[in-house]
């Protein structure tokens, strides 16, 4: 009742209490709702940890495979035999092999398993393409129109002259339109590649920020041990749990204060305490997941520091001291695998994180109970047919925290990556639980190998005690150890000592571990080739090797792509959305494609080093494909495919340019000038000898002609002749063959003489 009521003394007594009662009976009704409804998430977590208790057993014999210890039961087993304990642990070199592989392609020290590029770029590159094809065929028309009014103005047709000068303007407009827009959307391309490429660094800058590759490769471990590796964000990092020195607001000093981060992170999630959907095979179709945090009283008071948690909840928990009934069973476990088995295991709070849907009027309650008193905003109206997805902090019963879905997409800020996927749950297989059964076998074959070795050493001796006994009592065998024989009881025939030669079987029981090294192969697709061993008969040719460590990585390649699906894209896509939803950075923005490079790019790195090697030694010089090379990131490329830095060897374009510019300018001038001179004289000397040969040439030309006409002359005067004095061919020509020849060596001498004085010139006299 408000204080400046006019009426509030007017009102009977009993109506105040009225109003005061039905608050309270509105707030006992608000409190009972919210307090079913975290009882209601506590008992999906504990249904969700129960359905869990079998997966958790196995990754507890995954652990202790990997660790080379035995189940209570095989060890117990064994003592009562009192065999071979001997436990030839491949599990760990299988495992530490996947989990090295996976993070040395994946997170290569040189470049990144995935990108970002604009979703429009191919389409506005259709449209490119498809204005300047306008443009091609409208200069062809204007040119044609052209060519066509000039033909007619020239045959006087004036008006088709005109109208083939329209066409041609028509022709000319339309070029410049599509010109123009082809220039706008080779513009809308280049904006879209460099937004594109900030928003890259700044996803890039983030993962530095919190140590992403680090994360990720805790994601593989866990995926390679346990068969389920998790890896949460965007998410932003709390304020209480990070500290920095800062400038005092006085003096010169620094002073410790709080950091507020505001840059999303990406963080690892411990396996034992994620719990998604048990029913579904992928996270994502769930519905919500449930993180367990277990938290002592001084992780609850950094808790309660960050500004979303209600801090009365929290002081509520801290009077009572955590139960140890809320210890879960598989810390026991883990303590007694690494001999840890005091039993002095603390209790700690186990303080829930709830990510995912909630129903309607669920959604209405928790707006109401969480919002802050002074916002006086009206209340949204929530459609029940959209799913509303919240983060809800709860503990013992008590609401922590409440906040609604930090990404309007409603993705699962989860990303589990398996090793090989379960089709009934999300959890997935390990390499110890893959290679169970084979190293079982290698494990079963070593213990009776040993035990075999241990009775085939020496013989199996046996005494007839009845017959002969000890002079010093001890029936235990030793050196030169005296024996009193009893004549008396002794049976003719039967010997007193006898011994027995056990069998060894080492070679047959070798073949049964070789076989079972061949299954561990097998089953965890890691040949011997895959891991570096060049085993016998393996080829030697390098064209070979590559196809060979090509077919080895085929079913490894599937696991890489199972990376690049379930974490690298996810998480990218995540922050990219995190960033278009609340970066203040506009420039960053636009509509972006998440592309993994892991199984498409990283794996195949030295086949791809080839092939980019062959390509500039190809095409590098070509005439017709060399200049469309782009030679500087052909070079980076090649670089980077040997895992070589580029920048530490390379030039970056400016400074090629710059470096193109100082040889330019350091050229000597007059150097260049005499050059040029030289190559100028060496021309004209060409172009003379060249005009020589001509002349030559034709002189040689008029000789034969002038030749062949003597000739055709000379043989018609010999058959006039012939005619007319009656002879006879033969007879003419040999009367006058003496006075031919020599007419023709004159004519043949005055001819060289001729062409002679017209290659020299006309002598002016003297003698050389």
């Amino acid at each position: 009742m408000p204080l400046n009521d006019p009426g509030a003394y007017d009102r009977d007594p009993q109506d105040q209490m009225d109003d005061r009662s039905s608050e309270e009976m509105r707030q006992e009704e608000k409190q009972e709702r919210m307090s079913a409804f975290v009882a209601g998430l506590a008992a999906e977590a504990t249904r969700r940890v129960g359905k869990r208790y079998s997966i958790e057993q196995r990754w507890i014999e995954d652990l202790q495979q990997y660790h080379g210890i035995y189940d209570r039961e095989t060890l117990e087993r064994l003592k009562l035999s009192k065999g071979s304990k001997v436990f030839i642990n491949l599990t760990a070199a299988k495992t530490d092999a996947m989990e090295a592989r996976l993070w040395d392609l994946q997170f290569p020290t040189d470049d990144r398993n995935w990108s970002i590029g604009p979703t429009p770029v191919p389409d506005l590159t259709d449209a490119a393409e498809a204005a300047l094809s306008q443009v091609d065929e409208a200069r062809d028309r204007a040119n044609a129109a052209q060519a066509q009014g000039q033909e007619q103005m020239a045959a006087g047709d004036a008006n088709a002259a005109q109208a083939s000068e329209q066409e041609m303007r028509a022709a000319e407009t339309e070029q410049n339109m599509a010109q123009a827009a082809a220039d706008d959307l080779q513009e809308k391309i280049r904006e879209a590649s460099r937004r594109s490429d900030l928003m890259r660094d700044e996803i890039e800058d983030q993962f530095v920020g919190c140590d992403y590759q680090s994360q990720a490769r805790d994601v593989i471990g866990d995926a390679t041990k346990l068969g389920m590796g998790v890896i949460k964000g965007p998410v932003i990092g709390s304020s209480a749990g990070k500290q920095v020195w800062v400038k005092a607001a006085e003096g010169d000093g620094y002073e410790l204060g709080n950091a507020k981060e505001t840059a999303p992170s990406a963080y690892r999630v411990d396996p034992w305490s994620f719990f998604p959907d048990p029913d579904v095979p992928k996270v994502q179709d769930g519905s919500g997941c449930f993180e367990r945090h277990l938290m002592s009283k001084t992780m609850l008071r950094k808790l309660a520091k960050r500004p979303d948690i209600d801090k009365d909840a929290v002081r509520e928990l801290l009077r009572n001291d955590p139960s140890l009934g809320t210890i879960p069973a598989y810390i026991t476990d883990l303590h007694d695998l690494t001999g840890q088995t005091d039993g002095t295991i603390p209790a700690t709070y186990q303080v829930w994180e709830y990510t995912g849907p909630v129903e309607t009027e669920d959604m209405q309650m928790l707006i109401e109970e969480m919002r802050d008193p002074e916002d006086t905003a009206p209340m949204e109206d929530l459609d029940p047919i959209e799913e509303h997805h919240v983060r809800v902090w709860f503990c013992d019963g008590k609401l922590l925290s409440f906040g609604r879905h930090p990404l309007d997409s409603k993705e699962t800020i989860y990303s589990v990556f398996t090793i090989r996927a379960d089709e009934a749950t999300p959890f997935g297989f390990g390499i110890p639980s893959i290679m169970r059964h084979p190293q079982a076998i290698i494990n079963g074959a070593y213990r009776m190998m040993m035990d075999n070795s241990g009775l085939s050493t020496g013989p199996q001796i046996v005494i007839n005690k009845t017959a002969v006994e000890p002079e010093d009592g001890n029936w235990t065998l030793q050196p030169r150890k005296v024996w009193l024989r009893d004549d008396t009881t002794s049976q003719p025939g039967v010997k007193v000592f006898e011994t027995f030669n056990i069998p060894s079987n080492q070679q047959e029981i070798a073949n049964i571990i070789a076989m079972a090294e061949e299954a561990v192969d097998d089953v965890t697709a890691q040949p011997a080739i895959a891991q570096g061993e060049q085993g016998t008969g393996v080829t030697k040719t390098a064209q070979g090797m590559a196809l060979l460590m090509n077919n080895a990585n085929v079913t490894f390649r599937r696991i890489v792509k199972n990376f690049d699906d379930d974490i690298t894209t996810p998480v990218v896509r995540r922050f990219y959305h995190w960033n278009m939803q609340f970066s203040e950075k506009k420039y960053i923005k636009g509509d972006y494609e998440v592309k993994a490079r892991g199984s498409g790019v990283l794996l195949v790195r030295e086949m791809q080093a080839q092939n980019l090697l062959m390509i500039a030694q190809i095409f590098g010089d070509h005439p017709v494909y060399g200049p469309r090379i782009k030679h500087g990131e052909l070079l980076a490329a090649i670089f980077k495919a040997h895992m070589i830095a580029t920048d530490e060897i390379t030039m970056t374009e400016r400074e090629y340019k710059q470096w193109e510019q100082d040889q330019k300018d350091s050229q000597d001038p007059a150097a260049a000038i005499e050059n040029a001179k030289m190559e100028l004289a060496k021309a004209e000397m060409d172009l003379r000898r060249e005009e020589m040969d001509h002349k030559t040439a034709l002189h040689e030309q008029e000789w034969a002609a002038r030749k062949e006409i003597a000739g055709w002359t000379y043989d018609a005067a010999m058959e006039k002749a012939a005619a007319a004095l009656n002879m006879k061919r033969e007879e003419l020509d040999a009367r006058i063959s003496g006075k031919a020849d020599d007419n023709a060596h004159k004519e043949r001498s005055m001819a060289a003489e001729i062409a002679m004085k017209e290659r020299t010139g006309v002598s002016s006299g003297g003698a050389i």
